[in-house]
C-alpha cells in the first residue's frame, strides 16, 4: 500500500533544489555517470523521455531520514508544501543512494551533509491544497504546519490519498505473492469497507496491474487491440471476479487481461462483446443504438491476443454467463 511523503520545498536549499531538478528535470545522460547499469536501465524503462524529476534527502541529524526513506516505495505520493500549503504532488517511481549523484545535482548543506538518498518521481502536479484542509483530512491540529521531511502511517495516508485523488494510475509497490494471497483471502466483502479493506482492495489492484503492466506506460487493450496509456487501461477480470472462488483469483497469470476505458472494459463487464474460440462475438440479445452498433461491428471478429488454452475456461464461463448463442 502506498503512503504519502511529505517535504517542505518553499526556503532556503529545499526551494532551489525544487527549481533545479523538479520543475526542470534531470536528463538521464547527467544521472547515469553515478549509477551503475541495472539502474539506468531501469530508469530507461520508467522515462522514454530520459527527462527524469529527481528529489534527494540528507542522512539527518542522528541518520534519523535513514530509516524514512527506507520506507519509500514506488507508487509512494511526495506532497511539496510551503506558503500555507501543499503546492505539488509527485509520484515515486525509483530510489537509489548515490552521494556522487547528489553532490553534483545539489553540493552540500551547512554541515558538510549531501542529498544522497535519492529518489525519483513523475506525474508531477500542481496543487492547491490549504494546510487547514490538509489537517482536517488527516486529523491534526488546525493550526500544523508540515516541518521537515516524513512520511505519514497507513491510515493517515489512504485519508489523503482519497480525499485529494492522488492515487497513481501508473506506478504501483512491488508487492510479494504471499501478500496478495492474504489480501485475496481475508477481505470479506459482506463486511463494510473500512481502512483495512481498502487495503487490501489496493493491494489485490496494484498487483494485478504489476503483472500487466510491470513498469509500462503504453500497453494493448486486449479487446479492441489499440495501445493506451496504462492510466486509461484497467485489470480486468476475464470471469467476473465476484463469481470467482479463491483460488481462481489467484491464478492471477490468467484471470486477468487489459481493457481499455474507451468502452471495452465497460462492454465486456455488460456482456455486450465476449471472447469465444480466440475472437471477439458480440451478443445480438442487447438492445443497442446505431452508434453502438457501429461500434461493436468494429470490435467484431477481432483476434484476442490473450485468448490461450489457460484463460480459456474463464472465457467459456463469461461466454455462457450472458447466454451467448
Amino acid at each position: 500500500m502506498n503512503n504519502v511523503i511529505l517535504q517542505p520545498a518553499a526556503n532556503g536549499d529545499a526551494k532551489q533544489h525544487y527549481i533545479d531538478t523538479i520543475v526542470n528535470p534531470v536528463e538521464l545522460s547527467r544521472i547515469a555517470r553515478y549509477l551503475e547499469d541495472e539502474h539506468v536501465q531501469k530508469l530507461k524503462e520508467i522515462y522514454p523521455d530520459q527527462a527524469i524529476p529527481t528529489w534527494g534527502v540528507t542522512p539527518g541529524t542522528t541518520n534519523g531520514n535513514i530509516p524514512k526513506w527506507n520506507r519509500i516505495q514506488t507508487g509512494d505520493i511526495t506532497l511539496f508544501s510551503g506558503n500555507g500549503g501543499i503546492f505539488s504532488s509527485a509520484i515515486t517511481t525509483y530510489k537509489v543512494r548515490s552521494k556522487e549523484l547528489a553532490l553534483d545535482l545539489w553540493g552540500t548543506d551547512p554541515k558538510g551533509q549531501t542529498w544522497e538518498y535519492v529518489y525519483f518521481l513523475d506525474e508531477v502536479k500542481q496543487q492547491r491544497i490549504s494546510y487547514l484542509d490538509f489537517n482536517r483530512v488527516v486529523g491534526y491540529k488546525d493550526n500544523f504546519i508540515i516541518q521537515g521531511f516524513s512520511i505519514l502511517d497507513q491510515e493517515k495516508s489512504i485519508r489523503v490519498i482519497e480525499a485529494f485523488d492522488l492515487q497513481s494510475d501508473t506506478h504501483f509497490p512491488e508487492i510479494p505473492f504471499e501478500e496478495y494471497e492474504k489480501a485475496i483471502k481475508d477481505f470479506d466483502p459482506n463486511k463494510p469497507l473500512d481502512a483495512q479493506g481498502k487495503v487490501m482492495i489496493r493491494t489485490e489492484q496494484s498487483f494485478l496491474r504489476k503483472v500487466l503492466f510491470g513498469n509500462k506506460k503504453i500497453a494493448t487493450c486486449g479487446i479492441c487491440g489499440h495501445e493506451y496509456p496504462t492510466s486509461f487501461l484497467v485489470a480486468a477480470h476475464i470471469k467476473k471476479r465476484s463469481k470467482c472462488t479463491p483460488e481462481e483469483k489467484l491464478d492471477f497469470r490468467n484471470i486477468v487481461m487489459p481493457m481499455c476505458k474507451f468502452g471495452c472494459d465497460d462492454l465486456y463487464e455488460k456482456g455486450y462483446i465476449t471472447v469465444f474460440e480466440g475472437k471477439i462475438i458480440t451478443n445480438n440479445k442487447k438492445i443497442v443504438s446505431p452508434s453502438l452498433k457501429n461500434y461493436l461491428d468494429q470490435l467484431k471478429g477481432k483476434e484476442c491476443s490473450f485468448w490461450n488454452e489457460n484463460r480459456m475456461k474463464y472465457f467459456e464461463w463469461h461466454y455462457n454467463y450472458h447466454l451467448f448463442e
